[in-house]
């Protein structure tokens, strides 16, 4: 297909990279339904000249209110008590206890719009105490938004009894949480992950989980994914696992869906969209429209 169009959209599961890109010779946008930009080499799509749009505002709400969820979730060993109560097992009541989240102090790594709306949840609903890493906001801005600013990952992952992790998967952020990390974290924290799998050091994860030093985790995504039938997570009492789709809702997929259609269609016709992940190479794109538009003529 890529040979003969000028415009993509790609969903979860699809990539986008150099070879792709070179395949696809008219292609003039790229389009990525979701915030997230991992599948897409957005450096390779600059050197030749195409936009690539994306949906950064879409998964918003959709995301935070998993990351909650999961929270709630593994704070109080929900699957592992609908497995029991499922299987016949009613007094697993005598024996797990929940722990609330009431007054707890949060950790939040990535303080963009999904980490900043899970903090004003956690904060005004569940009166937590929030504290955020984030090397590219300058302390001011966490501060004036009402959070802590942490400036050092590790000294983060002391402090709080929830660490949720909210940043886009790249050079930088690959294993951002680490073995150190981990390890730094209070016995009995809770690990949320709806970001990238990748972000956090799996193993090293598995280890902490599997010794008791971490109270449990909630894992929206893995890596790789899916992960493999024998991964130890499955194992586990204490987490609480769901297929990458914090995301997908029906508000929020309809926003994400209608958002990149529209920025894609304005590229096209040759109008700046709102969301462009690489506004450098708008003056230079391909296939920029001196007159008519591959809209109007489909």
């Amino acid at each position: 297909m890529l040979p003969g169009v000028h415009g993509v959209i790609l969903c979860a599961g699809l990539t986008m990279g150099a070879a792709e890109m070179d395949l696809a010779q008219q292609l003039e946008v790229i389009g990525r339904h979701g915030a997230g930009l991992d599948i897409v080499d957005v450096e390779a799509a600059s050197q030749r000249g195409i936009p690539v749009v994306f949906t950064p505002y879409g998964p918003t709400e959709s995301t935070a209110e998993h990351a909650l969820t999961l929270m709630l979730a593994t704070a109080r060993r929900l699957s592992q008590l609908d497995r029991a109560v499922r299987e016949g097992n009613f007094h697993i009541r005598d024996r797990v206890v929940g722990r609330e989240l009431e007054g707890k102090a949060l950790g939040v790594v990535g303080f963009g719009r999904i980490g900043q709306r899970v903090a004003e949840m956690c904060r005004d609903a569940l009166h937590m105490s929030v504290y955020a890493y984030d090397p590219y906001l300058a302390p001011e801005e966490i501060r004036d938004w009402g959070a802590t600013p942490v400036e050092d990952l590790i000294e983060l992952a002391a402090l709080v009894d929830i660490l949720t992790i909210h940043t886009p998967l790249n050079r930088e952020t690959h294993c951002l949480i680490n073995r150190d990390v981990i390890q730094a974290m209070k016995p009995g924290a809770i690990l949320i992950n709806t970001s990238r799998g990748a972000v956090v050091d799996e193993a090293a994860l598995i280890k902490a989980l599997q010794r008791g030093h971490l109270g449990g985790a909630g894992l929206d995504v893995f890596d790789p994914e899916p992960p493999a039938p024998d991964n130890p997570l499955f194992q586990l009492d204490q987490v609480v696992l769901t297929p990458h789709l914090a995301s997908f809702t029906d508000e929020g997929r309809r926003r994400m869906g209608l958002s990149v259609a529209e920025d894609v269609l304005s590229v096209l016709r040759g109008e700046k969209p709102a969301a462009l992940a690489n506004p450098e190479v708008w003056s230079r794109r391909r296939g920029a429209l001196t007159e008519g538009s591959k809209v109007d003529e489909a």
